[in-house]
């Protein structure tokens, strides 16, 4: 039986459950502050389908990369997965070759995959051209025959396949140097709103208390970040977006191994912003009526945060202490922005 001290209102399904630790910001992504006000069924639901894709995005996996951030796998993501799998040779779409990466050479290494056209011989005879890597001269008997197949024709006898194998000679060796090859990529931005608002809205939880989850914007934000509609947060006000493009930083230097997040009151509402490494940023309003927190201590509404993915070094403090530390810079320097990150 669980023990009662760990039963908690889950921030997501509002149902009383025990609690699992959670990352605010995902731990795949150098996170540390974490909340036990998830239980276990959203925590897996929302990490799966919402998390997950905040950190696999592909200039998010680039970052871990770099940065060396592993994330619960162990397994640290590499700047050149992207790059493997099937692709097709630049300039003749219809060969196809398979991308690989040598551990040993720490190199990418191209193989044709084996490509069929029909063809006519000079004698008016139609037949079937087979091109292979050279690295699958051994494998020429079973491609012949898997050909053969396909055409639901008889299989040849192994005297006809000792002939078929000599015509294979030296002269009919294409060399490729350097081939050009073009990589197709579906991307998605599906669920990474989700992902940057949930952030939003648990640090909302952190910072606002208990009252917080029967604020009418929570319910807006929660009801959002469950729905498996990858839409469901297009309509909610704010900003999802690139880093560069949201201005609500500009006084912080951009960081690459940092993230960012600081609660505002404005126009009777209160909005909290995060920035993600120096890639995404996102503002959120996290409710509409300051005034349902009037009796929380403003130091406790109004917070900055700033995280080291690397390190795992964490500051948090008032806005207050952080606009006090930014004029002392100010005054310091004696000039304006841009300033060090509070970690720097």
């Amino acid at each position: 039986m669980a023990d009662m001290s760990d039963i908690h209102r889950c921030i997501f399904c509002l149902e009383l459950r025990p609690g699992s630790e959670e990352h605010v910001f995902p731990l795949a992504i150098g996170g540390t502050l974490t909340t036990d006000r998830v239980c276990v069924d959203c925590n897996s639901t929302l990490g799966s389908r919402v998390d997950s894709v905040l950190c696999d995005d592909l200039p998010i996996r680039s970052r871990r990369a770099q940065l060396g951030l592993a994330g619960n796998s162990g397994k640290l993501p590499a700047t050149h997965d992207i790059l493997l799998g099937i692709a097709s040779l630049a300039g003749n779409p219809d060969r196809k070759v398979h991308t690989t990466f040598n551990e040993a050479s720490g190199q990418l290494e191209i193989r044709t995959i084996p490509h069929e056209t029909d063809i006519v011989l000079p004698d008016g005879t139609k037949a079937c051209q087979v091109i292979i890597d050279e690295r699958d001269r051994g494998q020429i008997p079973k491609i012949i025959q898997r050909v053969l197949k396909r055409h639901d024709l008889p299989p040849l006898s192994n005297e006809q396949m000792e002939v078929e194998q000599k015509k294979y000679t030296e002269e009919t060796l294409i060399t490729e140097e350097r081939p050009q090859v073009v990589k197709t990529f579906v991307y998605s931005f599906a669920f990474l709103r989700h992902a940057i608002i949930k952030i939003a809205y648990e640090l909302a939880c952190l910072w606002l208390g208990d009252d917080y989850l029967d604020d009418p914007t929570a319910a807006e934000l929660r009801a959002a970040i469950r729905a498996d509609d990858p839409a469901s947060t297009d309509g909610l006000p704010g900003y999802v977006g690139p880093a560069e493009d949201c201005n609500v930083f500009a006084q912080w230097l951009p960081n690459a191994d940092h993230h960012l997040a600081y609660s505002q009151v404005t126009h009777d509402g209160i909005g909290i912003a995060v920035r993600i490494f120096d890639v995404y940023a996102a503002v959120v309003w996290v409710s509409k009526d300051a005034s349902r927190y009037a009796h929380i201590n403003q130091r406790d509404v109004l917070r900055f945060l700033v995280i080291d993915a690397v390190t795992g070094e964490k500051h948090e403090t008032s806005w207050e202490q952080e606009v006090i530390r930014i004029a002392q810079l100010m005054d310091e320097y004696q000039r304006y922005p841009p300033f060090p990150d509070p970690l720097s």
